[in-house]
């Protein structure tokens, strides 16, 4: 019975894309929608829908939306502006700069970094640079990121005693890649690696060496075929929940090829997943997976940069060590893409995911199915401000006792302003909801377990050089749970030192 339902929201949400399009064409030749007059009303969509061009309406209706967000947006410049909120910040900042002056600080380190520039240039940059990549469009770029990081709670433990706090020191070495080839340039491939030393400073029993490489190549084959590809390959531990338990080590690793075509103003892609997930104890093999996605796409141009979009997921999953956790679902989302603005862009989606799990250990089968969605706006406030909103409903696989899944509802808010050349402060916060579906015994506790997940945080960044960036961080995080095993609170406070070099 599901399958059947299934199919026919697939089928209502096709059939709501392109009637859509085709409700609202414009330009259409009066001569020949007087001649099809006969047709079927099938194949008068198919016609529409297939007429090269924009929609009128579709143009108008982005416009005013678009409008509309910039105009609200608007009225929070004009009350940072009454309430003089540049104003401040720029005196705050212009009297930071005068005091390091008066106390000859940006004088001193001006002598450190131009000392080591000239280091670096006589001894490395330079020689490397003529020796090896002269004449190529390769771009080598190492960098290196160092930093110091307080916690309050460090293990993210329920009523924490205060001998919980620790200060963490991270080491990363990396280096990028860029090589783009081809005639015309139009093939590229792409590399970041970096490796992590975690030491900390009163639990070293949990210091750690973590590794991750990414690699991406674009091939665009000719003028319609494109093909795409990615790598993602991560070493590292999860956090341990108690200072007397072990880091929890784990290796995930991911591969994703993607085709496009584009006709007209067609787009279709097609994309393959294949992720695996493994862990260095055996006492978490039975949390090892294999993970199949296969995703098909359809875009359609409804405005200049604005595109609807037709979705379908197909994704399997397989546990080696148990066979009760197998499962699989289908996931249909509809919804559009671009800009609506000089200043706004938006991705929206919403669908359904069809879920289900081994049918011996399908009790909970009716609560695994569930609405899906999620939307991003990012919005150019100023010239020097731009704001990230994003709300996001899905589901991830669990490795919490008998649960298969949760379910996530997240709502994220950040915003960036650049005070100066040289000087950017970023905030912002999120609100997640975790839901549980299966009962589970932890203890003497036995509920169906719901999360809520509150951080906020706030930064700044201040680049000494082109090769050298300071930043600075505080984060709050709340999680409150009906299973007061993952009630935690902790404070973090972190300084850092980025060097592209």
């Amino acid at each position: 019975m599901r399958r059947y339902s299934t199919l026919t929201l697939f089928i209502s949400l096709l059939s709501f894309f392109v009637a859509t399009s085709s409700v609202y064409a414009g330009g259409v030749d009066a001569e020949k929608s007087s001649a099809s007059g006969e047709r079927t009303t099938v194949q008068k969509v198919v016609d529409a829908t297939l007429q090269p061009g924009t929609y009128q309406f579709a143009e108008k209706l982005v416009k005013l939306v678009g409008d509309g967000l910039d105009w609200y947006f608007d009225r929070l410049v004009i009350g940072a502006d009454k309430a003089q909120v540049s104003k401040i910040s720029d005196d705050i900042v212009k009297g930071l700069g005068d005091g390091f002056n008066d106390i000859q600080v940006s004088n001193a380190t001006d002598s450190v970094l131009n000392a080591s520039e000239d280091l670096a240039k006589k001894f490395y940059i330079t020689p490397f640079t003529q020796k090896i990549l002269q004449g190529t469009d390769v771009k080598i770029k190492p960098y290196f990121k160092g930093g110091m990081e307080y916690d309050s709670n460090v293990f993210y433990e329920p009523e924490a005693p205060k001998t919980r706090d620790d200060v963490l020191w991270t080491w990363t070495p990396g280096v990028s890649v860029n090589f783009p080839f081809g005639d015309k340039k139009q093939y590229r491939i792409g590399a970041v690696y970096e490796a992590r030393f975690q030491d900390f400073t009163r639990n070293a029993q949990h210091d750690n060496i973590g590794q991750s490489l990414g690699v991406i190549g674009n091939f665009k084959l000719t003028d319609s075929i494109y093909v795409n590809a990615a790598e993602e390959f991560v070493k590292d531990y999860a956090r341990a929940g108690t200072v007397s338990a072990k880091r929890v080590g784990y290796r995930d690793q991911k591969v994703s090829p993607t085709v496009g075509y584009n006709w007209q103003v067609w787009t279709a892609e097609f994309q393959y997943e294949n992720a695996a997930r493994r862990y260095d104890a055996n006492v978490f093999n039975i949390f090892e997976y294999n993970n199949n996605v296969y995703t098909g796409r359809l875009y359609r141009t409804l405005a200049p940069n604005f595109r609807g979009l037709l979705e379908y997921n197909y994704s399997n999953y397989h546990y080696m060590n148990d066979g009760t956790r197998d499962g699989r679902f289908h996931q249909f989302r509809t919804g559009f893409t671009g800009k609506l603005s000089e200043r706004t862009n938006i991705l929206a989606r919403a669908g359904y995911m069809d879920r289900s799990y081994n049918r011996n250990h399908n009790a909970f089968s009716s609560e695994f199915d569930q609405p899906v969605g999620d939307i991003r706006i990012t919005h150019r406030l100023t010239n020097r401000t731009n704001l990230d909103l994003s709300y996001d409903r899905t589901a991830y696989e669990s490795s919490f006792t008998a649960n298969r899944f949760y379910k996530e509802n997240q709502l994220q808010i950040q915003g960036t302003h650049l005070f100066n050349s040289k000087f950017r402060g970023r905030a912002g916060g999120s609100f997640a909801r975790h839901d549980f579906p299966a009962l589970a015994i932890t203890g003497a506790v036995a509920v169906k377990r719901k999360d809520a997940i509150g951080t906020a945080f706030v930064g700044v960044d201040y680049a000494f050089r082109p090769w050298m960036i300071w930043n600075l961080d505080y984060k709050y995080e709340r999680s409150n749970s009906n299973n007061s095993n993952f009630d935690y609170t902790n404070n973090q406070v972190a300084t850092g030192i980025t060097m592209p070099l």
